[in-house]
């Protein structure tokens, strides 16, 4: 195994740890939202009836994680059926094994053109943020739903309705129980609170998720002070491998690169057209 398979692996295996606890770490809120994360196949699979975006309804490391053949995928698309939703198969160009994208394909499966980005950093030592003049706390308990709002604001969905309570109640869930596998942190900027970003622990590696600015505070160095504050605590914690997914070419990649990350992989989600 080549050392970025292993950092693949390692990657994926944290995404799904911060998966199950987002999406089911507490089942009478994983009941409100229709959120489960099941392996079917030996693959992890997530589903949210109250949100149809890709990332919580998908097939995770096909092929990478654990084979996948003909038997296996009907499993599958029968396990997402039987939820109502479509079953969105992550592919990673370049290491996906082709037997594995014949296979989709021959079932009807094509790309959707979408996908996520995820960045590493290997590092014994902090990384140094750039300008700005942010200052980060990590929060207890007591804060964690008024983390959870920042988070909803942070991504543009504060407007009100069941997504906006969705990203409340299940980053509160996350942050309860992964317990001491995890962290939030809150940056301020003149005594007001502008930005968030979470801390996910797994074998080696930090998670680095839920980073979010609020539209007001964006261009100011946020990310970049809450990214050092993530990569010092999990240093704290004993790890030296951190990562973070991004949408491919965004602002917060870009963030993640300034400070010493880089691209490990970009997924794309492959599904049959309606």
């Amino acid at each position: 195994m080549t050392a970025d398979a292993e950092l693949m692996r390692l990657e994926l295996d944290n995404q799904i740890v911060g998966g199950r606890a987002f999406l089911v770490g507490e089942p009478a809120i994983a009941s409100t939202y229709g959120t489960s994360a099941e392996t079917v196949s030996g693959l992890a699979c997530t589903t949210c009836a109250v949100w149809d975006y890709p990332l919580f309804n998908r097939v995770i490391g096909a092929g990478v994680l654990a084979p996948l053949d003909e038997g296996g995928l009907d499993a599958i698309v029968t396990h997402y059926a039987s939820r109502g939703r479509v079953c969105n198969v992550e592919v990673y160009p370049g290491v996906t094994p082709p037997d594995v994208q014949v296979l989709l394909a021959h079932a009807g499966f094509v790309s959707s053109g979408h996908g996520l980005e995820a960045h590493v950093l290997e590092t014994d030592g902090p990384v140094a943020p750039t300008g700005g003049g942010a200052s980060v706390r990590m929060i207890g308990p007591a804060e964690y739903r008024h983390f959870g709002e920042l988070v909803r604001d942070g991504f543009g969905m504060g407007g009100g309705g069941l997504l906006a309570e969705f990203f409340v109640d299940l980053t509160v869930a996350s942050l309860r129980t992964l317990g001491d596998r995890s962290a939030g942190f809150v940056a301020s900027v003149d005594g007001a609170d502008a930005g968030t970003g979470q801390l996910v622990l797994s074998e080696r590696v930090a998670g680095c998720y839920s980073g979010s600015v609020l539209e007001a505070f964006r261009g100011r160095g946020i990310q970049h002070a809450l990214i050092a504050a993530r990569v010092a605590e999990g240093l704290r914690r004993g790890r030296r491998i951190f990562i973070s997914q991004t949408d491919p070419d965004s602002p917060s990649g870009h963030n993640l690169h300034d400070l010493g990350f880089r691209t490990l992989y970009r997924a794309t989600w492959y599904a049959r057209p309606a």
